[in-house]
């Protein structure tokens, strides 16, 4: 039993080592079960003991992804709300760096997905697990959250959610991503820095 497991662990590994590669030789829509089934020198039988065609393997392996950071975000944003209340001038947390490693770890496959000719689909399905983990994390603050006076809290969620997102999807999308602690440090200096202060412009 334990030797099965390994083989579709093993399988289910070189087909999506297929996926990866042809995504970004072919694009998802130009890709066939043939030339995944080639890619990762496996046979077609085998390719359909685990999905129905190319579109329920995109769908579990999104549905896999979608999961596991789910349970990430879960964890970063509260810490990341609670460094934005204590206005923290720390080095990120370990928390931080041990979550953002996941990302770091499934890199390819998920710079393939977020890819002009990967599913145009992820993008919007990632930034709404993002939403929904923030409202829920400012629902289970220990304390009252103050918002600006002068902007309305759903631009402030937007905002929080757009610089969070951005960077790790950005971070994502290319092709020699910076390490977590690297870019857990480009995140925690994005909240005590003003989007003015960004650029100086020297006259």
């Amino acid at each position: 039993m334990v030797k099965q497991d390994r083989r579709t662990i093993q399988t289910k590994s070189q087909i999506t080592e297929a996926l990866i590669e042809l995504i970004h030789t072919k694009g998802f829509n130009n890709l066939s079960v043939t030339d995944l089934t080639r890619t990762a020198g496996i046979g077609r039988g085998t390719f359909y003991i685990h999905y129905l065609d190319k579109f329920d393997l995109l769908s579990k392996t999104e549905t896999r992804l979608l999961s596991e950071i789910q349970d990430i975000l879960n964890a970063i944003v509260p810490e990341e709300l609670k460094a934005f209340s204590e206005n923290s001038e720390n080095t990120p947390s370990e928390l931080v760096i041990k979550t953002l490693d996941y990302f770091y770890q499934n890199s390819k496959l998920l710079s393939a997905l977020l890819c002009p000719d990967g599913d145009p689909y992820l993008i919007g399905k990632i930034k709404k697990m993002f939403k929904e983990v923030i409202i829920k994390s400012f629902h289970a603050a220990p304390s009252e959250i103050e918002f600006h006076p002068g902007i309305p809290k759903d631009y402030v969620m937007e905002i929080i959610l757009d610089r969070l997102m951005s960077i790790v999807v950005y971070w994502m999308s290319k092709d020699h991503p910076e390490s977590p602690s690297e870019i857990a440090e480009i995140i925690k200096t994005t909240q005590r820095t003003a989007p003015q202060d960004l650029i100086n412009i020297k006259k």
